[in-house]
C-alpha cells in the first residue's frame, strides 16, 4: 500500500473528492487546513538572505558558500551543519529562495577557503579587496539574521 500527500487548492477540493470517489481502491485518510511549517530561524534565514539580495551584496552565486561555510563552523547557534551543498540549497529552496547556485558552485567556493572565518584566506585570489568582500558578505549575512531576529522576537515573544 501506498501513501500520498496532496496540497490542493481549496477551490479544487470538491473536484477532487469527487475524482476520488471514482476508484473505490483508494482512501483518504485525513484532510485538513495546511500548515505554514517555516519557524521563527526560517523566518529570520529568508530576511536575511533577502536583504543581501535588495543590498547588492552577492555578486556571484558562490557568495552563498560562504554563508554555508560560517553556519558549518557555527557562527549561529540556531542551525546545526549542512551535511552537503545539496542539503545547503534544498533548505533555501524549502523556505521560499529562488534563483540559487548550483551544488558545485557551492562546492567549488567551499574548496578555496582556508582557515576559519573570520580569518579565512582564499586559494583563487591574491586582491586583498576581494578576500574582504567575501568575509564581509557572512558579517553582512550575520547583521541581517540578527536584526530580523531582534525584530521578530521584539513583536512575537514575551520576554
Amino acid at each position: 500500500m501506498k501513501q500520498i500527500v496532496l496540497e490542493i487548492e481549496d477551490s479544487a477540493f470538491e473536484q477532487f473528492m469527487g475524482m476520488i470517489e471514482l476508484c473505490p481502491q483508494v482512501s483518504v485518510v485525513s484532510t485538513g487546513d495546511a500548515v505554514n511549517v517555516v519557524s521563527n530561524r526560517d523566518t529570520c534565514m529568508v530576511y536575511a538572505i533577502k536583504t543581501l539580495r535588495e543590498n547588492g551584496v552577492f555578486c556571484h552565486g558562490y557568495d552563498y558558500g560562504w554563508i554555508m561555510m560560517a553556519i558549518n563552523e557555527g557562527v549561529l547557534d540556531d542551525f546545526d551543519s549542512f551535511k552537503s551543498p545539496q542539503a545547503f540549497i534544498d533548505y533555501l529552496y524549502l523556505i521560499g529562495i529562488d534563483t540559487l547556485p548550483t551544488r558545485f558552485t557551492l562546492f567549488r567556493a567551499y574548496s578555496r577557503a582556508l582557515d576559519s572565518f573570520p580569518n579565512w584566506t582564499f586559494v583563487d585570489v591574491n586582491d586583498a579587496s576581494e578576500t574582504v568582500r567575501r568575509i564581509n558578505v557572512v558579517k553582512q549575512f550575520l547583521s541581517a539574521y540578527g536584526k530580523a531576529k531582534r525584530t521578530f522576537c521584539n513583536k512575537n515573544c514575551n520576554n
